[in-house]
This record gives C-alpha cells, structure tokens and sequence, in this order.
C-alpha cells in the first residue's frame, strides 16, 4: 500500500470540518425553511379565521340579528327620519340659494339644493 502525502491527512481533516459545517448548515436552513411554511400556514389560518368572524359579524349585523352600539351604549344602525334632521340626527346647515355648481358630467350650471338630484339623473342620461 502507499503511502499519502503528508499534506493528504491535513486535507482530508479541512474537507471532513467542511463537509460537517455544510451539514450544520443543511440543517439550519431546513429548521429555517420549516420555521417559514409553518409561519405561512399559521398565517393563513389566522387571516381565514379573522376573515370568517367578521363575515359573520356583519352578516348578523345587516340581518339586524346583532345589534351593534356606539360608544355611549346607544345602537350604532339607527337612522333618523325626522323633520329638519338628516340621518344622522344632526341638523343640516342651510344651503344659499344663490349657490350653483357646474355639473360634473354634461356641465351644466345647477343650484345646489339641487345638485344631487341632477347629476343622479344626469348620469343615467334622464335628465
């Protein structure tokens, strides 16, 4: 048998130390790896889970099955239907007469009391 060179047994160690801290870091990059698809499923289980509750939650608020309230305890859907009040409860500030827009679409000089009016049937092309 032959004998190797001196400088094979050195070698051979640096190769054996590499080859170990290669798989030193095979290992960390597949915990890495495993660690990175175990977060985007958790994450996408929690944004389907959120996603779910709040599609509930609004369903049962549309169906009026879950009333839902304001901060001072007072139900947050309700709508106002009174004289002189817009739906929110609050009183409208007065609109001068002499107030006009240009219509946004055939460009047409409108008051403004009238401005909504005109431009929903502006739009559908009635008025």
């Amino acid at each position: 048998s032959t004998k190797g060179m001196p400088g094979d047994e050195s070698e051979l160690k640096e190769l054996e130390r590499a080859v170990s801290q290669l798989q030193g870091l095979k290992r960390h990059i597949q915990t890495d790896l495993y660690s990175q698809i175990l977060l985007e499923i958790m994450t996408s289980i929690v944004d389907d889970l959120c996603f779910d509750v709040s599609a509930d939650l609004h369903r049962s608020h549309r169906m009026h099955m879950l009333p839902l309230h304001d901060v001072a305890g007072q139900p947050s859907n309700r709508v106002v239907d009174a004289p002189g009040y817009d739906i929110h409860g609050q009183i409208p500030d007065k609109v001068p007469k002499n107030e006009f827009f240009n219509c946004d679409h055939c460009h047409t000089k409108v008051g403004a009391s009238r401005y909504t009016d005109h431009l929903s049937k502006c739009m559908l092309n009635r008025g």
